[in-house]
């Protein structure tokens, strides 16, 4: 065998450490530790033999801190662990069950890497520390397999090819180590249960983890667990083919996904009738969308709501069309607000009422330079709204934590060539959902789709009427046939400067153009393409 020989700490050895660690334990917070001159310090010349074993070395990993800012997050790094674990040539899970083996591959192989993935704290005795992870005792046991440093990482790297291999192709090893390392609880539970070691029975479950039980939570993969070892001890378990043990594994796993108390979050669970809500900003996806449920369009259902969120400062021809909509829909449409944003504007408040500018205006500082106000509007008016409408359709009291069982399937009218606005919903119990994405429709498609039934009437875009994300194309649209609005919105572009209280506590000078000019100076006749503005901002509820 070829590489750098893997060795065995002689039992002397081994219990020198664990007496050296209890009263010198500081000694293994040092990177550059060396252990072969401690033990010599110790007479212990011949402190280690090889075994059958080789290891390509020297190893080359990271740090286990580069993985993620959260210590608690170290475990990550564990994604490292096939390169460990291919590293070896003729180790055997008898050799990776050896305290002895692992004590010299922790103390002289894997040492930075051990006081950085399982760093000491001051809460915690430091002797006890060290015998945990660096001089672990026992056999192929919990703590071999999960604190061990060098035990761990090559047994999350065997169970992970053990799995791949089990699985007839259907995934691979570093897939499979992908799912133990985000959610260690897994090759724990895993770990524990001797039947799940059965390489197929693994592949199945390791597989259900990335489908049927995709989010379940250490609880309930312990019961699944559970229930297989159940099942192990009233059936031939070796004896069932891969098509017995998936149903075994599937309809556990589904039976599970059912419940709250298994799930890490809300949105994944199954068979739970969800209530369905449209987003309705009036504006031409929205209303494509809402119309495209109404006629069942491709088997879109009715949601069970459609909310407009109404700013109080949308442009007449919106409100107008808004009329109309609701009399083409058998389900029911809401309007709620928090009052209204042009109001709040020039009285330099939020929708609280409290001393604060929510709008993303463009502003000009006294020292010369530029900047952009905190957007919180969408949050204000949009979102807040809507929530606390699907909170009082459900009848969830305010300031109630919303039942576990209960799930809010949020429509948003955003099309394919837009999907860059999708985002998740902050909130665990609603889950977004972008229909026209899934169907693949662009905004040119929804057009289409609108004047072949609709021929002749107009789609409008719904947006505040002095959004600062407006594009030189709409501020001019709006000027030229919404004339009134435009005034309006020259009006309160000037009062940002002007009126003491619209200024607020803002330093610098205000403009809802982000040329930071008047509104009414700003030359239209010269257009572009609408921008990135909305695509980068937008939380997927304006202008849709």
């Amino acid at each position: 065998m070829n590489g750098r020989p893997v060795c065995r700490l002689t039992g002397e050895a081994f219990e020198w450490l664990r007496k050296f660690a209890e009263t010198n334990a500081d000694e293994y917070a040092k990177p550059d530790a060396d252990f072969g001159r401690i033990l010599e310090k110790g007479n212990l010349r011949d402190y280690c033999e090889p075994v059958d074993a080789t290891m390509a070395g020297p190893l080359d990993l990271k740090d286990p801190a580069e993985y993620a800012e959260n210590p608690k997050k170290r475990h990550l790094a564990d994604v490292q662990a096939l390169e460990f674990y291919r590293a070896f040539e003729g180790m055997t899970p008898r050799l990776a069950s050896d305290p002895q083996v692992l004590a010299y591959l922790n103390h002289f192989c894997l040492h930075g890497y051990g006081i950085s993935r399982w760093p000491m704290s001051e809460k915690k005795d430091a002797s006890s520390h060290v015998l945990l992870h660096w001089l672990t005792k026992g056999t192929e046991s919990k703590q071999i397999c999960e604190a061990s440093i060098s035990g761990r990482m090559w047994w999350i790297a065997h169970a992970a090819s053990k799995a791949a291999g089990g699985s007839g192709g259907a995934f691979t090893a570093e897939q499979a180590l992908d799912v133990f390392s985000r959610v260690p609880e897994y090759y724990h539970r895993t770990m524990e249960y001797a039947v799940l070691r059965n390489p197929v029975l693994m592949a199945e479950c390791v597989r259900a983890l990335m489908h049927e039980a995709r989010g379940i939570n250490r609880s309930g993969y312990r019961e699944m667990g559970m229930e297989m070892n159940r099942e192990a001890g009233a059936r031939l378990l070796d004896s069932l083919d891969r098509a017995h043990l998936r149903v075994l594994v599937q309809r556990s796993a589904k039976r599970l996904m059912r419940k709250p108390e298994f799930v890490t979050d809300r949105r994944d669970l199954n068979g739970v009738e969800k209530f369905k809500v449209l987003s309705l900003g009036a504006g031409a996806q929205s209303t494509v969308l809402a119309l495209m449920a109404e006629e069942g369009w491709d088997g879109l259902e009715r949601p069970d709501l459609a909310i407009f969120a109404d700013t109080q400062w949308e442009p007449p021809s919106v409100y107008k069309h808004l009329a109309w909509l609701e009399k083409q829909l058998s389900y029911e449409v809401v309007r709620v607000s928090a009052g209204n944003i042009r109001e709040n504007l020039l009285r330099g408040v939020n929708s609280d009422g409290d001393k604060f500018l929510d709008v993303p205006v463009f502003l000009r500082n006294p020292g010369g330079s530029n900047g952009v106000a905190a957007r919180q509007c969408t949050t204000h008016y949009k979102i807040r709204p809507i929530r606390d409408e699907i909170r009082k359709k459900l009848k969830i009291p305010e300031g109630r934590r919303v039942p576990k069982g209960t799930q809010v399937e949020m429509w948003l009218g955003i099309s394919a060539d837009e999907a860059t606005r999708m985002k998740p919903s902050k909130d665990e119990w609603i889950d977004r959902r972008f229909p026209l994405v899934e169907m693949n429709m662009t905004r040119a498609d929804v057009y289409n789709w609108f004047e072949e039934r609709y021929p002749g009437r107009h789609l409008p875009r719904s947006a505040c009427v002095g959004c600062p994300y407006h594009d030189d194309m709409e501020w001019k649209r709006l000027r030229e046939s919404e004339p009134e609005s435009f005034e309006e919105a020259v009006r309160v572009d000037w009062s940002l400067r002007h009126v003491p209280a619209a200024r607020g506590s803002l330093r610098g000078e205000a403009y809802l153009h982000k040329s930071r000019r008047p509104l009414g100076d700003v030359d239209f006749s010269s257009t572009r393409d609408y921008d990135d503005y909305m695509a980068s901002e937008c939380e997927g509820l304006c202008s849709v």
